[in-house]
């Protein structure tokens, strides 16, 4: 038998003692293997398919800041430094590396059989497989930000992307890593084909939609550079029924509708890690961008001693995808094209409702430069927390647009480490447990 090599100790166990060539053509004794379609429908609502955000993923941002010492060298410690060995321990499933590539086996369980359920309608099970569809291909482009170098269509046909898993069978080896262009292609496409088969609207935000996976492309296509695509996906995702919330009409943020209802919710992804960004604190660049009238900093954080941090989120965070993203999407397009106009009218749709009424000015740009350097601004403020910032901090890098970020401990007065522009620490090693079970293993 050949080893179990991609990932470990699947949330799904059943499916693990399956290792025969048709997934549903033998069933163990004892074993309940999915026949029905609402039994497809129970994975994709499960926590292993809604939970698919790394919480990992925030430590290493420059949004954040903690008073780790030297010697901490725990996983957010890990990222926080941005060294390139994120795990400590190899005998166990390795941060962001594992839980992407389980969810992506639960997906492939789905995608490779939903269509032979033993009930249901085509149109039902289409849309069953969109969403798996959607869900794996936003797995593997989180690998792709932490494992994979940032996009550059000069490199991308060369530089090493992810080994794409495709079969629902824990005993087969893992495929080479495909190259960076080959990975982005192919969940570009899943994605195209997710939003031909999902449905328009959906009764939860944690199912997706056709709106949902043109969010989905659209950020993925920003990552790339490719803004012409970015506003067009961008702009197909804001068709689907939605309102941006008014933050003067808030006394707090428990009064803020909680993820399952609120508006600005395109598509909601939860994480593990429950407590993310709830006491995650706000770094000392970061709060230069806000100021007094900034209701987001007065609604969204507290002061403790360590400083100011992020407060809670009513009801269970969401990492998924907003609206206000993909206004921010068109924003940042429409600077690149030099339509000063459009970026301007974009960033003050989601400002007017953010600041103090009474302090509230629009903002204007007399190039598009300046335009650029609004809306890049503005993100980083209605984003802030949201999961998206390190992406976002690799592809400015490739743009040359991202400073040297330094890591303190103020306390102890001490500099903890830098992630220089253009630092290969902008990409992570393949995990050591990864590479013990597969020595052919192309690195990084």
């Amino acid at each position: 038998m050949k080893k179990i090599s991609y990932f470990l100790f699947p949330v799904l166990v059943l499916f693990c003692l399956v290792s025969c060539k048709d997934f549903l053509e033998v069933k163990p004794k004892g074993v309940v293997l999915p026949e029905k379609l609402s039994d497809y429908e129970s994975m994709l609502t499960a926590p292993t398919m809604t939970l698919t955000f790394p919480a990992e993923l925030m430590y290493c941002t420059d949004d954040y800041y903690a008073e780790y010492r030297p010697i901490d060298r725990g996983i957010s410690a890990n990222m926080f430094m941005w060294r390139r060995e994120i795990d400590v321990d190899d005998q166990v499933s390795p941060a962001i590396w594992g839980e992407m590539y389980r969810i992506i086996y639960n997906a492939n369980v789905i995608i490779r059989n939903v269509m032979k359920s033993k009930d249901g309608t085509e149109q039902r099970k289409k849309e069953v497989l969109g969403d798996a569809l959607l869900i794996r291909a936003d797995a593997y482009f989180n690998l792709l930000t932490v494992f994979a170098k940032a996009y550059d269509p000069t490199t991308a046909a060369t530089d090493p992307g992810l080994p794409l898993i495709t079969s629902n069978n824990v005993t087969e080896s893992t495929p080479p890593r495909t190259r960076l262009q080959a990975t982005l292609d192919s969940i570009v496409n899943n994605t195209i084909l997710a939003s031909e088969y999902l449905p328009v609207s959906t009764t939860y935000r944690i199912r997706g939609t056709k709106a949902a996976a043109h969010g989905l492309l659209a950020r993925m296509y920003l990552y790339m550079g490719d803004y012409p695509n970015a506003a067009k996906y961008s702009e197909l995702g804001l068709k689907a029924p939605h309102q941006l919330l008014d933050y003067n009409t808030f006394e707090s943020d428990n009064e803020i509708p909680i993820s399952d209802v609120n508006p600005e919710i395109l598509w909601q992804r939860g994480s593990v890690n429950y407590t993310i960004p709830t006491f995650l604190g706000y770094s000392d660049d970061l709060l230069t961008y806000f100021n007094e009238d900034d209701l987001r900093l007065f609604l969204f954080s507290f002061t403790t001693a360590n400083g100011i941090e992020r407060g809670a989120p009513p009801g269970r965070a969401n990492f998924g995808l907003t609206f206000q993203e993909l206004y921010l999407n068109l924003a940042e397009a429409a600077a690149h094209a030099n339509n000063i106009t459009k970026a301007m009218e974009m960033v003050n749709k989601i400002r007017v409702l953010r600041i103090k009424t009474a302090a509230y000015q629009p903002l204007t740009a007399t190039t598009a430069e300046a335009a650029l350097n609004i809306v890049l601004a503005e993100r980083r403020r209605e984003l802030a927390f949201s999961g998206q910032r390190w992406m976002d901090m690799k592809r400015l890098d490739k743009e040359s647009r991202m400073p040297e970020v330094i890591r303190v401990n103020k306390k102890l007065g001490i500099t903890l480490g830098s992630l220089k522009p253009h630092s290969k620490e902008y990409t992570f090693q393949i995990p050591t447990r990864v590479r013990n079970f597969n020595p052919n293993m192309e690195l990084n």
